[in-house]
């Protein structure tokens, strides 16, 4: 098996000079003979910027994967077009709903921007290519962390929404799978699970992206690092919703695990 490569494209914070940042997610994935995918496309078309910055032709990819239907991963899919993109793009059936953020401020869109163009339905298990595969519909184990507090259908929030299209991939690699997260709003003990339920790994060498951990309390903090304990996680690079101090709390919890912050301009090799 030859080794994976992960650009991202964009994150909340960036860690190169020539890459800006947004609050969104967006990830290059290199996997030599089978090609380059992309995971999400951010909020805007400043992915597309950050990529040519850093040398990644996302017109040439063979797909794009999303990991749900929030405007913050979503929103680049109109310039990555314009772009020229034209591979295949897999989501669940439910990424194109209209959907509203509702509680104490006034009732915000953040479903995506613009109607998605169309796509393949995906789930619950889609093999997006060799030692590729896209995870969705998730079960929600009762009692378990998941974020999707204040999300609905409509704008008065008679329509509770529980993100049933959050989706994650699981990447074969030398050193063992790679979890890559969008938001995790199924909380990351039960996408572990889900994991193992459906591929049958009992443990993970990486976990990457975001935990939407960012308005969480101290259990859910505590949950997710007994997660991560219990699939034996190595390495831990988690940003966009996770919340910086949620990452140093993680950091604290998981001293046999190298937890590190997803930036923009981030490179790595598995």
């Amino acid at each position: 098996m030859t080794t994976r490569r992960i650009v991202v494209l964009c994150d909340n914070v960036s860690s190169a000079p020539a890459c800006g940042c947004e609050w969104g997610l967006s990830m290059a994935l290199d996997l030599g003979e089978q090609g380059l995918w992309l995971w999400d496309t951010g909020q805007t078309s400043l992915f597309l910027d950050n990529a040519r910055a850093l040398g990644v032709d996302v017109a040439t990819a063979r797909g794009l994967a999303l990991s749900h239907g929030h405007y913050d991963h979503t929103g680049g899919l109109p310039a990555l077009l314009d772009a020229g993109f034209a591979g295949t793009i897999h989501a669940h059936p439910a990424c194109a709903s209209e959907r509203w953020a509702v509680g104490k401020s006034a009732p915000t869109r953040i479903g995506p921007r613009a109607p998605l163009p169309a796509f393949h339905p995906a789930g619950p298990l889609t093999q997006l290519a060799p030692g590729l595969t896209l995870i969705t519909g998730i079960p929600r184990v009762p009692g378990n962390f998941q974020a999707v507090q204040g999300f609905s259908f409509d704008r008065d929030g008679l329509e509770p929404d529980a993100v049933a299209d959050d989706a994650f991939l699981v990447l074969a690699t030398p050193h063992g799978p790679v979890v890559i997260l969008g938001c995790c709003h199924s909380g990351l003990a039960n996408s572990l699970a889900c994991a193992e339920e459906r591929l049958g790994h009992t443990s993970f060498h990486a976990v990457l992206g975001g935990l939407h951990l960012y308005k969480a309390d101290p259990a859910a903090i505590e949950e997710t690092a007994q997660a991560l304990a219990r699939y034996g996680v190595q390495r831990l690079v988690a940003g966009h919703c996770t919340g910086v101090d949620r990452v140093e709390a993680l950091r604290g919890l998981l001293p046999s695990c190298a937890v590190e912050h997803l930036c923009a301009g981030q490179e790595m090799h598995f």
